[in-house]
């Protein structure tokens, strides 16, 4: 038989092949069509049912004086509270003995931040997040987030301060669907006194809404999370808390790689978990990263304090999901000296008080 009659053969042996694969019992065979499952952003008046928002950023200093000092003279905000820890207020990792000094910070009125904590570090702490050894492909927290009337003057006054800035403020641009509006912003990245980051950012767009605020800045209400898988942070938000993503972007911009100190072709993607509770989760596009679980036994920012409408709900559901709380009790604040509440530990090691 020549090449042509072997090709023609071989042919029809594969016909008949596909052929007798339509035969009756052939199509019993056959994978049939299957539904699959995806995720949805939510809409965001279902995406926070217990109303969790952030109320107290917690960082820890090696000088409570010097940071007194950056938060009142620098960024504007008022002490309204200092004193020692009581014993046994709180079992929090790294929550220590009794008497450790402490200062509570917060914006005059009217302003939406959240209050500042600023906790004593035992002598020779460590950093929460070690600098510059670490960047923001490092999972866990990673920055306090505010808003500035004018970036400009807001970056003049912190580098007046010898506050360390990772690079002058940078312009960049996002366009939200999710939320249906655009992301037109100029922002930096600056260091308090203990090592805490910061994101200051100011709305440079045409239509901007007029600024109310009585100071330079409006203080800090919002928090960044980082990651290299956001999927199990957000689990982690929802079975906790039941907040549930309402918006998804990517970046790719070598503006904002600089000003977060990352290389510049790093990409990531970013969105928020919840509504109104100010958490931005963000994936960050690296083989590998070190991440940093933080403790109240070491400087930088160390804990947020989410304030949420039924606690009891969310230890039901923590223990339902094989959640278990890291801590028991809070720290104080202004005009609740023990305000009951527990501690959890997020996906990538963020410390999370919660309370009434």
């Amino acid at each position: 038989m020549n090449r042509r009659d072997v090709l023609q053969a071989s042919a029809m042996a594969v016909s008949a092949g596909i052929l007798a694969g339509t035969s009756s019992s052939g199509r019993a065979a056959q994978a049939k069509p299957q539904v699959q499952q995806g995720s949805l952003l939510t809409p965001l008046d279902e995406s926070n049912p217990l109303e969790a928002k952030i109320v107290v950023f917690t960082t820890v200093s090696p000088d409570v004086d010097a940071s007194i000092r950056f938060y009142t003279e620098v960024i504007e905000m008022e002490l309204v509270e200092e004193g020692t820890l009581p014993a046994g207020i709180t079992t929090a990792p790294g929550a220590g003995q009794a008497g450790r000094r402490y200062a509570v910070l917060q914006m005059p009125e009217p302003s939406i931040s959240a209050q500042v904590r600023v906790l004593e570090a035992p002598q020779g702490a460590a950093a929460n997040r070690p600098r510059p050894d670490s960047g923001p492909w490092d999972p866990g927290l990673l920055v306090m987030e505010g808003v500035t009337r004018d970036p400009a003057e807001s970056y003049h006054r912190l580098a007046s301060a010898n506050s360390p800035v990772i690079s002058p403020p940078r312009y960049y641009f996002f366009r939200n669907s999710t939320w249906g509006r655009d992301v037109d912003v100029m922002s930096y990245a600056a260091f308090g006194p203990g090592g805490e980051q910061m994101f200051i950012t100011s709305d440079v767009r045409g239509d901007r809404a007029e600024w109310t605020l009585p100071k330079l800045h409006s203080g800090f209400a919002n928090a960044a999370i980082t990651s290299l898988d956001q999927r199990p942070v957000d689990a982690f938000y929802e079975k906790a808390l039941g907040l549930r993503r309402t918006s998804q972007m990517e970046c790719f911009q070598r503006n904002t790689n600089e000003l977060i100190g990352a290389p510049h072709d790093s990409y990531f993607l970013w969105g928020n978990v919840g509504a109104g509770v100010s958490i931005e989760v963000w994936e960050f596009k690296a083989a590998s990263g070190t991440l940093y679980p933080t403790s109240l036994d070491r400087t930088g920012l160390a804990m947020l304090t989410m304030r949420v409408s039924d606690p009891a709900r969310v230890r039901e559901m923590c223990e339902a999901n094989g959640i278990e709380p890291v801590g028991e009790g809070a720290l104080p604040i202004p005009g609740n000296a023990e305000p009951e509440g527990f501690t959890l530990r997020g996906a990538v090691g963020e410390l999370i008080e919660v309370i009434a």
